[in-house]
């Protein structure tokens, strides 16, 4: 499939700001979800994965992260994520877990594993340094882990003094009114958050319309919804017109345009651009 490129100037740049619109996701912590009590339910935490400043995490403005704050409730807690690729480096670091004699206070440890439970890495007490700020105390667990192979993975916490066995952590368990903050970061993490085949990282798109044919306003085109190599389809081209739509005129002009250009470029055929082009013309857009 051939790459599009040859869109007008003024198109491309609403695409782009409908890719960003779309895409962009802001930095945020993300609340542990109950039960994650075993590998098999560990928490999937991929669509919380994140770039953005922050002091507590390593890199944050550059690898990919995720902030969970838990509360312990008895039990251990699991969190799972894909690694995209052998050679990623993951960073796992316990932030606001000990402060002695407080209220909340927590030793915490931590195992990795792999998804069937072979035990990667343990650590019960880390230097302070690890992962940048939030810890006060070497109790705080830290795992710095290069991983081998790409797969999903599980991180677990536990409470000091827990085991980390092959196929889950025994012994201990963070108790009720136990606060912690795992930090998570990855110098590379593959999330494809529309299931399009096309990473986000590469996808000027990321919550791309998928439809099998080009659809608006209850009028189906019947023109078969292409995707294109950077992950945008024929749909969100349209959809990009219609978001930005001043009037109807402006965005039956925009989609003429997009068609025009797509047919030129021998994505669309001619029966195509005026199937669309009709689609549009009956939209209620921007009346």
């Amino acid at each position: 499939m051939k790459i599009y490129t040859k869109l007008t100037q003024a198109i491309l740049g609403l695409l782009f700001c409908i890719a960003l619109q779309s895409g962009l996701v802001m930095a945020a912590d993300t609340i542990e979800i109950e039960s994650n009590n075993t590998i098999d339910t560990a928490q999937n935490i991929d669509n919380d994965f994140s770039v953005g400043a922050n002091p507590d995490i390593q890199d944050a403005t550059i690898w990919p992260w995720v902030s969970i704050s838990a509360d312990g409730d008895g039990t251990q807690d699991y969190f799972a994520f894909v690694v995209p690729a052998a050679g990623v480096t993951g960073v796992f670091d316990i932030d606001y877990g000990y402060f002695q004699g407080g209220s909340g206070s927590l030793d915490t440890e931590l195992c990795l594993y792999a998804l069937d439970g072979t035990l990667l890495a343990g650590n019960d007490d880390s230097g302070i340094s690890l992962g940048a700020g939030g810890s006060v105390n070497g109790r705080d667990s830290g795992i710095e882990h290069v991983f081998a192979a790409p797969g999903t993975y599980v991180i677990g916490v536990g409470e000091y003094n827990a085991l980390c066995n092959p196929g889950g952590i025994g012994g201990n368990t963070p108790d009720a009114g136990d606060t912690y903050e795992l930090q998570i970061s990855l110098s590379q993490h593959g999330l494809d958050s529309d299931g399009d085949g096309v990473m986000d990282s590469e996808d000027m798109n990321i919550y791309s319309d998928l439809n099998p044919t080009v659809v608006f306003e209850g009028c189906d085109s019947g023109v078969a919804n292409t995707q294109f190599a950077n992950g945008c389809t024929i749909a969100d081209l349209v959809n990009a017109c219609a978001d930005d739509a001043v009037d109807h005129g402006r965005f039956s002009s925009c989609v003429a345009a997009v068609t025009n250009d797509l047919k030129n470029n021998g994505e669309l055929s001619a029966s195509g651009k005026g199937m669309i082009q009709s689609c549009a013309s009956q939209s209620d857009i921007g009346k």
